[in-house]
Parts: C-alpha cells; structure tokens; sequence
C-alpha cells in the first residue's frame, strides 16, 4: 500500500490548521471534522470505519470522495483532488471495487471530475460544498 501516495508530496500543515480552514468554509464544526478525518504522516485519513461510510462499496467510495476533496480543497487550498488519493483510500478501508471505482465516483453529485487515466482529478462543485454539512451529520449520526 505504501506508494500509492508516492508521488504526492506529504502534507505539512498542521492538521488543526487544516480542520480550521475547513470548518470556516464548510459550516461543519472542527469537532466533527475531527471525527471524520486525521493526518497520518503526512497523508489525509477518513477516521470512519468503512461499514460506517456506507450501505455498499459504491456508497463507502462517493464518500471517501466526498470527505477527501472537500477537506484536502479547503483544508490544503487544492483546486481539485487526485482520484488516486481516494482510489488508495477506498482500498485501505476496504471498499474499493476496481472494477466499478470511475463509474462510482463519476455519478457523485455535486462533483466534477476531470482529467484521464491516472491524472483524473475530482473537485467540489457549490452543490457538493453546501450539501456536506448535511453529509457529515448523516455520517456520523450513524457512529
């Protein structure tokens, strides 16, 4: 698994400097931030178990895509997010599906994805941003 992140340059920031910068432009509170995501050497981590993201592998994939491109967004000032971070982040809680993984994030409303093959990037669109605060209490009201 290590490498899947290899040619992204680790995180630096702090995390409670980029949960802050989330919370100010989501309207979702830093504790709840605090419960869905957390850095690991560098590396942007969805803190949810994978049964509690979603009822099937298509639902747990949309939303580590969800979770990952608005935190890294306004967390790290990215413009988009490679979907390589949420293809290695579906496959470390266990729910990636090779074979379904671009149809599943392709369908994700509110978000766009560009790009092709490897450099397939997916960013937030106002409907994804205002619908995450929503998100996020669906997510973790079921923890």
């Amino acid at each position: 698994m290590s490498g899947t992140n290899g040619d992204l340059p680790k995180i630096t920031e702090a995390e409670s400097a980029i949960l802050d910068k989330v919370a100010q432009h989501t309207a979702v509170s830093r504790e709840k931030l605090e419960e869905l995501v957390y850095l690991d050497d560098g590396v942007l981590k969805v803190s949810l178990p994978g049964i509690k993201l979603g009822k099937n592998n298509a639902d747990k994939t949309r939303a580590i895509a969800q979770i990952l491109t608005i935190v890294r967004g306004f967390g790290l000032d990215e413009g988009e997010t490679s979907l390589e971070l949420v293809r290695a982040e579906a496959q470390r809680l266990k729910c990636y599906d090779s074979a379904n993984f671009s149809s599943q994030v392709k369908v994700l409303n509110g978000f766009l994805i560009t790009g092709s093959g490897s450099n397939r990037r997916i960013r937030a669109k106002s409907a994804g941003i205002s619908g995450f605060p929503a998100f996020v209490d669906s997510l973790l009201s079921e923890s």
